[in-house]
């Protein structure tokens, strides 16, 4: 190997570790699932390839500098553009520096070489401390379940709509009438809950006090920190209830969606492709944001819907009603960003991206006005309603038996001035054959498994 080939594949493992120093440090920051590590670290190859391979052609001298400069704007462009006064200062301190070292005769090309050697440690160090953060968040293994019983019981299909909005939010606030999807789900013999609340207004913590039956020990929403995320995550794995289920001889399914926050290690997980909150932010807050919208403006929503296309058809290749199985489907939708309009047609990135994340869902953050937003949701809403009924005729068609929730895990949340009201106001619709108005009295996330083992499961 000639000394330029092995110093150019040096500066392309530098680059490579810049950009892994970064993924290892958001991956450690949002408490995200192991797996969302890999596709980031290899998508960036050809990066780290292209950076190094020219920093070297075109900087020999200083090439380590030069890569650590081209991966710190790529990665951090969004921070640099909101400080660009203190970007600015750095740089006329850069030039400062560059000036007074040609005043005092200083060679610039060993100054640049001790910089170089200085972005080498550091990337390493960046390097290093990611990692280390990284395998201290990983998960770990949880207690197994081991079958007590044998199972009698209906399946039973948890289908969780995410920022779905209550009826009444939908007509006053939008003017929008729900009232058909609401009677086409009553015609199918779901009893349809108009009061629906949640006990919390985060998805993490609905879905823990789903599977604890209870809000004791759940945090409240104003009291939930970043610092609690991945003991959340742990605990959501080890909750009792889906553990009964599974003592009671049921299989297990989760169908993740594509929010890592809320993605945990119990039972079987079934999990599909498409942006992931970590790339998400990843790229709203790089210079590669901007260029997937220039030039690829439907990806980051066409990958959204053949997410939600395929956790469908997961759902409803796990219809069997031979089998007894618990199953979580967690879709991302009505969240934003909206994916159709009402004629089923997919619609690009919003026009925030990648200025604030994809999931971002209050208008202030947005910049949207309420009627764009009702707009659109009216849209969205329009195609998945006839997706969500002709996914429940699949389902019935097939398992006659089959008990079949739809719960939202809070409301829409459009808009930050309500979060002690509308932010609580959720969806529920519930099949419950031989139980009508099983939720009548509690109609919330924190009453549906709790209600439902008792009923069907463990009695």
């Amino acid at each position: 190997m000639t000394d330029g080939l092995r110093r150019t594949l040096l500066m392309v493992l530098i680059s490579w570790l810049a950009f892994a120093g970064y993924i290892l440090g958001r991956f450690a920051n949002d408490a995200f699932p192991t797996y969302y590590l890999f596709r980031p670290l290899i998508v960036v190859l050809p990066l780290a390839f292209v950076i190094g391979v020219v920093a070297q052609w075109r900087f020999p001298a200083y090439a380590p500098l030069a890569a650590a400069v081209a991966v710190g704007v790529l990665t951090f462009w969004a921070t640099i553009t909101r400080h660009w006064t203190e970007a600015l200062l750095a740089g006329g301190a850069l030039l400062v520096l560059i000036l007074v070292a040609r005043w005092r005769e200083w060679p610039l090309p060993a100054v640049l070489r001790a910089a170089s050697t200085a972005a080498i440690a550091f990337i390493v160090v960046f390097f290093l401390s990611g990692v280390a953060r990284a395998v201290l968040s990983a998960e770990g293994a949880i207690a197994p379940v081991t079958a007590t019983t044998t199972a009698t019981g209906p399946n039973l299909y948890l289908v969780m709509l995410d920022a779905y909005p209550r009826r009444d939010t939908l007509l006053n606030d939008m003017g929008i009438d729900n009232g058909p999807f609401e009677e086409a789900l009553a015609a199918r013999g779901f009893d349809v809950y108009d009061d629906a609340t949640t006990d919390r207004r985060y998805t993490d913590l609905t879905l823990m006090t789903l599977f604890t039956g209870s809000t004791e020990g759940v945090p409240l929403d104003t009291d939930f920190g970043h610092d609690y995320q991945w003991e959340l995550r742990r605990l959501l794995s080890e909750a009792p209830l889906p553990r009964q289920a599974r003592q009671a001889g049921y299989e297990y399914y989760v169908i993740d969606s594509p929010a890592g926050h809320v993605t945990f290690t119990a039972g079987t997980h079934i999990q599909h492709g498409g942006i992931n909150t970590l790339e998400d932010h990843m790229l709203t807050e790089s210079l590669l944001g901007p260029v997937v919208k220039l030039l690829l403006p439907s990806l980051p929503t066409d990958t959204l819907r053949a997410h939600f296309e395929a956790s469908v058809a997961s759902l409803l290749s796990l219809v069997d009603p031979d089998a007894h199985r618990l199953v979580l489907t967690h879709l991302f939708q009505p969240h934003l960003p909206f994916l159709w309009d009402a004629a089923g047609n997919p619609l690009p990135a919003p026009s925030h991206w990648p200025g604030v994340k994809l999931d971002a869902g209050q208008l202030e953050v947005m910049g949207m006005t309420l009627a764009d937003y009702a707009a659109s949701m009216r849209g969205d809403l329009a195609t998945l309603n006839r997706k969500l009924l002709a996914m429940v005729d699949e389902i019935v068609a097939r398992d006659p038996g089959a008990v079949i929730v739809l719960f939202s895990d809070h409301g829409a949340r459009y808009s930050l001035a309500l979060k002690e009201t509308e932010w609580h106001h959720s969806f529920l619709a519930a099949r419950t054959p031989g139980h009508p108005d099983l939720f009548g009295s509690d109609p919330k996330p924190t009453a549906i498994l709790r209600t439902l083992l008792p009923t069907y499961v463990t009695r």
